[in-house]
């Protein structure tokens, strides 16, 4: 989800870092390398996580379309979600991945990374964790059912516990996991970057004992525990394992070692970009082939579809690999102000925003999908997953321009400098008439949202045009004084 800094200046390849001792005050390590320091500064923006990102978001919107629009006993669709569900270990790669290439090179002094991390993770994620658990509860049982949690104080303290509880798991809603697992990478990652930089030479065993762990964890993960590991701390911790890190440690841990080896990753997938393709592909067929026979001798398509089952991991590793390959063939090709360069540059900007906020589209439009169960279901997925990401977008571009930019979406409020509020209470406008149009003529639930979402815009908008009315004003007497 993170962005990369924009870069001021090149960054040379560099060997293998040498801790020289702790010779900050902060105890943060001093790093050495043999490169000239005039010419050391950000790293450049990587143009080819701006396809993977991309691809990414779509596919966890995919998957999440497609398990409500299709039968659950339906085995092409179990098919596509399996394939799609790489996402779940993708995003957390390309977290690994940023933070290492962002501080392979720079120190890293832990209180002002975390200070920053988490301001910009943690206050979206308290937001939507509220939103969502207020949301929940009016679509469970409307006005009268938020009404409930503060009727009295019984009610009121049992509100704020199951807040506080939604708050330490990321509970709220199914998709918010991400983010409470994003803010444990950030609590450890200066930790793993000191490991990582004192045991350069090793990287490639660290892997191999984190991705044996891994599979070991899987494997236990899919099969019924008793005694000891449900007992105690260990149990609560083995009941909520699906929102700590470790499920997901070894794909943060290679996309952390995979930016820190950065050069010579980025050359090796270039230089065996069609082996990585041929054997991405190879691997992923043989695992959708397993899965078709394992589906066709009873197993349950939950427990086949499970991102977790041990042998499904090779088909993720597989995917991302091959993610990267498009995205460095994408980077070579790119022509930089093109409209696709445009495209993906604000859909990564963007792509934090509608991760957020694609689950509440999605269920605002569950109910005509679900009226569609009849028709075919590849034109009901296809349908509901354009409708999906169309409606995300328009949530997320007013968001970005509107002054809950920042606690919504992780990202400053477009500048009003160069907003068009005219044109946005156009689009406002617009909104707010389809959405009544939809809801009252056509009994369609995202109509509702789709006003409320105009009705922000033109507030917005409103806020704009008097800001920028405003600083027109107080110019003008500058002007009458300079003639």
């Amino acid at each position: 989800m993170d962005e990369l800094d924009i870069p001021t200046r090149e960054t040379k390849p560099s060997p293998a870092p040498t801790i020289i001792g702790d010779t900050k005050a902060d105890d943060t390590p001093a790093v050495v390398t043999t490169v000239d320091t005039t010419t050391v500064g950000r790293d450049k923006h990587l143009y080819q996580l701006d396809l993977v990102r991309l691809i990414t978001f779509g596919a966890v919107i995919l998957d999440h379309v497609v398990m409500g629009a299709a039968n659950p006993a339906n085995a092409v669709a179990g098919g596509v979600e399996l394939t799609v569900r790489y996402s779940r270990y993708g995003f957390f790669f390309l977290t690994g991945f940023v933070l290492g290439y962002q501080y392979r090179n720079r120190e890293l002094k832990p209180i002002e990374f975390w200070r920053r991390r988490f301001k910009l993770i943690g206050i979206p994620y308290v937001t939507w964790t509220i939103f969502y658990w207020i949301y929940s509860r009016y679509r469970g049982g409307g006005f009268d059912a938020l009404k409930d949690t503060v009727n009295s104080a019984d009610h009121i303290v049992l509100s704020l516990k199951s807040l506080a509880y939604d708050l330490v798991t990321g509970n709220a809603w199914y998709h918010l996991y991400f983010l409470f697992v994003s803010m444990q990478i950030y609590l450890v990652f200066p930790l793993v970057l000191i490991i990582l930089k004192k045991t350069w030479g090793y990287h490639r065993y660290l892997l191999a004992v984190s991705f044996a762990a891994h599979m070991a964890l899987l494997y236990f993960m899919v099969r019924p525990q008793t005694g000891f590991i449900q007992e105690g701390p260990q149990g609560v911790i083995w009941r909520h394992l699906l929102i700590t890190i470790l499920p997901y440690q070894f794909f943060v841990l290679a996309g952390i070692v995979a930016a820190l080896h950065f050069e010579k990753a980025h050359a090796f997938t270039v230089r065996w970009r069609k082996f990585i393709f041929s054997g991405g592909l190879i691997v992923l067929a043989a695992t959708l082939v397993y899965f078709a026979h394992k589906v066709d001798v009873g197993e349950e398509m939950f427990r086949a579809t499970n991102v977790f089952m041990p042998h499904n991991a090779f088909a993720y590793v597989a995917t991302i690999a091959m993610l990267y390959g498009l995205g460095s063939m994408w980077r070579e090709r790119r022509r930089p102000g093109s409209r696709a360069d445009t495209f993906l540059r604000t859909a990564a900007d963007r792509s934090f925003g509608i991760y957020l906020a694609h689950a509440l589209a999605l269920n605002e439009l569950q109910p005509t999908i679900n009226s569609h169960r009849a028709d075919p279901t590849w034109l009901v997925a296809l349908i509901g997953y354009l409708a999906t990401v169309a409606l995300t977008v328009f949530i997320v571009e007013v968001l970005r321009r509107s002054p809950i930019s920042l606690m919504t979406t992780g990202r400053n409020m477009v500048s009003w400098k160069v907003q068009t509020p005219v044109r946005s209470i156009v689009v406002g406008v617009v909104a707010i008439a389809l959405g009544v149009i939809l809801r009252s003529g056509f009994g369609l639930l995202a109509g509702d949202l789709i006003s409320i979402t105009g009705a922000l815009l033109i507030a917005s908008a409103a806020l704009v045009f008097w800001r920028q009315r405003s600083l027109v004003e107080s110019s003008e007497p500058v002007e009458s004084a300079r003639v």
